[in-house]
Order: structure tokens, then C-alpha cells, then sequence
């Protein structure tokens, strides 16, 4: 976005402003005009806040005409991705109804519509048919009109108007009628897609997405965001595997005095792979499976040892966590995953656990395998987020812990993941199915990785509201010891997260006039999300500080 002058600017709000201040008169004078009926209930329609109409047109070189006929230019013309169809801002002095009226007079415009806010905040407008399911022997009662079935049980009616208003008023008539089981305007509305990776065994990670939902929405989740590289989560663990190729990492390190760099150091040091690939192993690279947070990295800091044993015990000092956690703040690192319990408590530990928490780094640790009533230590810390079991049926795994403490629960039964390449891990190959609250973990805080994707100014207490909020109720209602806050979900937690960039109102990323019409939107509607400048309640200063940001480009 070019900058401009604070002449310019100042003129630019007042324009705004007083285009805000005539919608909503306008809104609130002629409600009637503006509502559609669906399933036999009236619904009220939200007019975009940028007072734009929808026009049809087939010659694009009359468009200067068009836009000039209702005080716009050319330049306030958005070519919509439908064929022949644009959006004109209309001019200062006009409303919406009015700008609709002489377009719909004009012989070069094929139709026009006034814009509204579909439920995704979107533009929603109709196009020139009416679209209708009737019973046999109800007429139409439409003058001039061309009928096409599109399929058995619904009818295109072509009517003989330009006026969209027009058009909605037509078919809300026809809506009331006995045996008219629906009449409305052919609505042209925005959708997304839900994205659904390549990677082999992705179908078969159920943690993800599956029928009977629980998982944690990651497909609705990754068409917001898939993660940035920035975000680093550091795996405090025995060493990841750095070579394995569907893994984003971060360089780590070995706090265990081994000259290494987080790479496994033993023979049995196989656990720490499988849980970094919970959190960012690769998506869309055609690889076997894919992590929460895929566009993430993952550090390894290699804090324990394995006993030769290959029993899944370890060795390690206090102060290897406490030189892990140092890590982690020395770079930049804003969460940590520790799938690992204790045979002891540290001072020591918990002090350094508190302290990067201070600094914004968001902890997670597993809440142990024995079935207890009680968690396991680190998780037990009071800066730590203990994350129980979810097996595929919604029921907490059989083998999860839970207790006073627990924090949240995340998918951890017969979860696919990352294993050490070739003959080397858990099992021949490079992908593994593993059980236990270790893998319910890093998908917990994987989550949060997301979480400060979009907005990385979040504190960590932030972080762990906006997860606790969002989290699927389980268990009694609200908080319980079985399950914590509930079943964390990636989508819901990115659809609370707010966008880092005040100017970025709808949280999607850039800056653009679809922000102005969702701030818009949601202070006429009153909502607590408009109040962009802090200050209790909404007021006009909320759209100045939000239209400032705007034209800064933040």
C-alpha cells in the first residue's frame, strides 16, 4: 500500500465516515427492503458497509459510463471472479436503493444488485433469476418470464427486471404462496475449500479429520493457516531425527555434553522423531504423513539419553532441561513440547519453566501413560499444559492419565508419525503408529504453534486462553479433571486468534478493502471486535484508529 499525505488521509476518513453514518440511516429508515425469506422465515440482510452494487455488464468499456451515472469512477469498480460482473463503490450522496434504481434504467446494464455480507463477511448479491421449487399446479404468477428446470424440483425464472430489489421482492412474494416450498434470487456468495493434503497415509491420520469428528479440524484450520517458519517449537526429548525428509526443523542442539546438534545419539534414542513429526512433518510434499502445524519448525534439544535398553527409559541431569529451556529462549523459540515423565521434582526446572513462560514461550508436556488419576511430572508444573489421550472413538485412551492439573486432551491412540529412516526406529521404514499421551502432546502444542502464526505477539497466557476457550467441551460441562478443557481444536483456536495487524481486520492475511467492510460490519452490528482502540465500549474513534492503521499498511 503507497503512502499518502495526512491531508489526503484526513479527507479520506471523513468520506468514510460520513459514507458509515448515511448506511447506516439508510439501514435503519428501510429495513423492509432488505430482507429475504428462507424455509418460510424472514431473515434480515446485512448491506455491505462499503455502499457497493452489483452490476452486470457486457461491454466493459461502459463502464466509466456506468460508474459516472451513480457519482463513482472507474476506479471504484472491483471486477468480481464471476464473468461480466463487477462491484461499484457508490458515490457520496447516493444511497444504495437509489444507485440500484438508475442502473436498473439504464439500457447497458444487465442487471444490478445491492451488496450484502454473506456469513463468511464476503460480498452476496443477486443475479437476474429467481430460483424456485413449487408443486404441481402452482403457477408462477410472473409476467414475461422464461422458465428453465435445472433439475426436478427446481425451476430457473427469468424475469423480466434488471432491479435486483425488485427481483426480492418478487420472490419473497412468491415464498408466502401455498405450495411454493421456496422462491429466492439466484445468490451469488463466497465459500472455501477445505484443505486436504497428498501425503500418503494422510486419509489414514484420523487425528486430523475423520466421520465422526473427533479430530482437530486441520483441514478448516490450514485453509487459514498452515503455520510460519518463524514459529519454532523446541522438542525436549532424546533427538530427532535431522535428515528425515518429510520434517520441517530448526537448528537445535545437545544439552546432554554429546557433540551433536539434536540428532539422535544412540541406538534407542528413537522417541523424540515421531513427536517432532506430530508437529510440522511436512505437508503436500507427496510424503508419508503430515503434523498439525506442517509450516512450522520443529528444534530438537537433546536432553536425555536412552538407556541401551530400548525400553523407552532415559537418563539426564536437572540442568539438561533447565540448558533446554535456555535454549529455547535464546532462539526466539515460542513453545516447547516435553513428552516425557519424571522420576524426580526440581526447584530448578520449575523455575526455569516459569521464567521462559514469562518471556512468551508456551509449554506443553504429556500427562503419562499409567491410567492414574494423577499427572506426571513435568506436567504437573504450574507452567506447564498436561495434555491427556484421545483414542479415535472420542473416549480418553485407556492408558492416559488425567487428574488435578490436566490441562487439555489431543489425539494420542494409534496416531502415524515420522519414525528414524530405514531400519534404524521403531520399525522398518520411515513412518510409524504409535500410542500414548507423548504424541497427544506436540499435537497440543502444535496447536498453539498455529496459534502464534497468526499472531505473534501473544503472550502465552494469551495463547493458553484462546486454547482453553476454543477446546471441545468433554466430560461435565466447563473445566473437569478428565479431560481439562477439552478436545483442543485448531480451527475454532485460529478463528479466535486476532490478527496481529489491526488493520488486517478479518485476520486472512494482507491488507485490503475487505477489512474495511468487516470492521464496519461488525461496529454496526455492535460487536466487541470493533473495538479496535482498546477503550471501553464502541465509538467513531474506533473507526478512525482502525482507518489510520488501514492506510499505514498495519
Amino acid at each position: 500500500m503507497g503512502r499518502t499525505s495526512a491531508i489526503v488521509i484526513g479527507a479520506s476518513l471523513a468520506v468514510l465516515v460520513t459514507g458509515v453514518s448515511s448506511l447506516a440511516t439508510t439501514g435503519a429508515q428501510r429495513p423492509s427492503e432488505h430482507v429475504r425469506v428462507y424455509r418460510g422465515v424472514t431473515e434480515p440482510l446485512t448491506l455491505d458497509a462499503a455502499g457497493r452494487v452489483a452490476v452486470l455488464v457486457s461491454d466493459a468499456g461502459a463502464l466509466k459510463a456506468i460508474a459516472g451515472a451513480i457519482g463513482s469512477e472507474v476506479g471504484d469498480a472491483e471486477a468480481s471472479s464471476l464473468v461480466g460482473w463487477w462491484l461499484i463503490r457508490v458515490g457520496a450522496g447516493m444511497t444504495v436503493e437509489q444507485a440500484a434504481g438508475v442502473l436498473a434504467s439504464r439500457e447497458d446494464v444487465g442487471f444490478v444488485s445491492p451488496v450484502y455480507l454473506d456469513r463468511r463477511g464476503g460480498p452476496l448479491w443477486m443475479g437476474p433469476r429467481m430460483l424456485v421449487g413449487r408443486d404441481a399446479g402452482v403457477g408462477l404468477d410472473v409476467e414475461h418470464a422464461k422458465v428453465t428446470e435445472l433439475m426436478p424440483g427446481v425451476e430457473s425464472v427469468e424475469v423480466s427486471t434488471r432491479s435486483g430489489l425488485e427481483l426480492l421482492q418478487r420472490a419473497n412474494a412468491m415464498a408466502a404462496k401455498a405450495g411454493v416450498r421456496f422462491a429466492e434470487p439466484d445468490w451469488a456468495f463466497t465459500g472455501g475449500s477445505a484443505l486436504t493434503p497428498n501425503d500418503t497415509f494422510y486419509p489414514s491420520q484420523w487425528a486430523m479429520n475423520q466421520a465422526n469428528n473427533w479430530d482437530m479440524n486441520a483441514p478448516q484450520a490450514w485453509d487459514v493457516t498452515t503455520g510460519s517458519s518463524s514459529i519454532i517449537t523446541v522438542i525436549i526429548d532424546t533427538g530427532v531425527e535431522l535428515t528425515h525428509p518429510d520434517l520441517n526443523l530448526a537448528p537445535g542442539t545437545d544439552t546432554t555434553g554429546a557433540a551433536l546438534t539434536g540428532q539422535p545419539g544412540n541406538a534407542c534414542d528413537n522417541h523424540g522423531t515421531p513427536v517432532a513429526g506430530c508437529v510440522s512433518a511436512r505437508i503436500n510434499n507427496g510424503l508419508g504423513c503430515v503434523g498439525i502445524a506442517p509450516s512450522t519448525r520443529s528444534s530438537s534439544a537433546r536432553t536425555f539419553v536412552s538407556n541401551l535398553s530400548c525400553d523407552g527409559s532415559w537418563s539426564s541431569f536437572a540442568s539438561y532441561t533447565v540448558n533446554s529451556l535456555a535454549f529455547a529462549q535464546s532462539t526466539g523459540a515460542r513453545v516447547t513440547n516435553n513428552s516425557n515423565y519424571y522420576g524426580f521434582t526440581s526447584g530448578a526446572i520449575e523455575s526455569a519453566y516459569a521464567t521462559t513462560y514469562a518471556a512468551g514461550i508456551v509449554h506443553f508436556a504429556s500427562a503419562g501413560n499409567n491410567g492414574t488419576g494423577t499427572i506426571a511430572y513435568p506436567s504437573s508444573v504450574a507452567f506447564v499444559n498436561s495434555v491427556a489421550a484421545l483414542a479415535s472413538s472420542g473416549a480418553r485412551a485407556g492408558f492416559s492419565q488425567f487428574g488435578p492439573g490436566l490441562d487439555f486432551i489431543a489425539p494420542g491412540a494409534s496416531v502415524i508419525s515420522a519414525d528414524i529412516t530405514g531400519a534404524g526406529g521403531y520399525v522398518p521404514g520411515d513412518y510409524v503408529i504409535v500410542n500414548g499421551t507423548s504424541f497427544a502432546s506436540p499435537y497440543a502444542a502444535g496447536v498453539a504453534a498455529l496459534v502464534l502464526s497468526k499472531n505473534a505477539s501473544l503472550t502465552a497466557s494469551e495463547v493458553e486462553g484462546i486454547m482453553q476457550s476454543t477446546a471441545r467441551d468433554m466430560g461435565s460441562v466447563g473445566y473437569d479433571t478428565g479431560f481439562g478443557w477439552g478436545l483442543v481444536d485448531a480451527h475454532a483456536a485460529l478463528l479466535a486468534t486476532p490478527s496481529a495487524c489491526v488493520a488486517d481486520f478479518d485476520g486472512i492475511g494482507g491488507v485490503t478493502f475487505d477489512d474495511i467492510f468487516a470492521m464496519l460490519n461488525a461496529w454496526f452490528a455492535g460487536s466487541a471486535q470493533a473495538d479496535v482502540d482498546g477503550l471501553a465500549g464502541l465509538s467513531f474513534n474506533d473507526i478512525f484508529f482502525f482507518l489510520n492503521a488501514w492506510f499505514a499498511g498495519c
